[in-house]
């Protein structure tokens, strides 16, 4: 699914093949505990200081990006999506690693809803043009 664009009903609008699933599951049941999740042990490092030091991103996080009319929110989720990597700390040590690269298994699923053609356009050739794409699963609803 890695490069690949879909609509809000994850139907694939890339004139690709449709997507077929290994199973089957459901999604209805009750919640996860969240004292039992798994304790983040991976930090997501987006390239911007100002998110990286006051507002921590772990692995799997949904971070949501809001703004007022005219800010360049648009030019900030791409310019994470660009630069975002996974920080792990190093076994016996206060050190850390810097990842980001295809070892380390980092993808990212980004959802852009409700935005117009302009905005779709925007992303979808802003990760084309930068390479992104290929660790990047798209969907758009327009």
């Amino acid at each position: 699914m890695l490069g690949r664009i879909f609509n809000g009903s994850g139907k694939p609008i890339d004139n690709g093949p449709p997507i077929l699933p290994e199973a089957y599951l459901d999604i209805s049941g009750s919640s996860i505990n969240p004292s039992e999740r798994t304790y983040p042990e991976e930090m997501i490092q987006t390239g911007i200081s100002t998110i990286d030091v006051m507002n921590s991103i772990a692995r799997g996080q949904k971070i949501p990006l809001f703004s007022a009319a005219g800010l360049p929110h648009n030019e900030i989720a791409a310019q994470i999506c660009r630069q975002a990597g996974l920080v792990k700390r190093l076994e016996k040590s206060d050190n850390l690693l810097e990842g980001g690269g295809e070892d380390d298994n980092f993808a990212i699923v980004f959802a852009a809803m409700g935005v117009n053609m302009e905005t779709a356009q925007f992303f979808k050739r802003d990760f084309e043009e930068n390479g992104s794409m290929e660790r990047v699963t798209l969907f758009l609803n327009l």
